[in-house]
């Protein structure tokens, strides 16, 4: 086993916590339970388990090919709306409607990079 190996299993374990988090939003915002306060804890978590070995996995192995700048530019617009999500909420300024649209975009967004990051489409074809 290598470090690469190591990078690799904790990038997946990070998404799969992003889906977890994403789903209990989902949950949450269906049937109203308050879920904020774990995704503060946990959502700092996930990407760090996502950023830091993708970063690492660039470096080592990949470099900047289209689909990983994908990925990068997909993971910065999936935290920064979901944390402009959740403050709103928070805050009272967005309504569920509104919240829904965001957490559906995040989602689509997020299995676009699932498939880009197992597909790893070559643009310069």
């Amino acid at each position: 086993m290598d470090l690469y190996s190591i990078a690799l299993f904790l990038h997946i374990v990070g998404a799969l916590l992003v889906f977890v988090l994403l789903t209990i939003e989902g949950l949450a915002l269906r049937f109203g339970f308050p879920y904020a306060q774990l995704n503060r804890i946990l959502g700092p978590v996930a990407a760090l388990l996502v950023l830091v070995p993708s970063l690492y996995m660039m470096k080592v192995q990949w470099g900047w090919t289209g689909w990983v700048v994908t990925g990068l530019v997909a993971y910065v617009l999936i935290a920064a709306i979901g944390a402009y999500t959740g403050i709103q909420l928070m805050r009272g300024r967005m309504n569920a409607g509104a919240a829904i649209v965001s957490w559906l975009v995040r989602t689509g967004v997020a299995l676009a990079v699932v498939f880009d990051m197992s597909v790893k489409p070559n643009v310069v074809a």
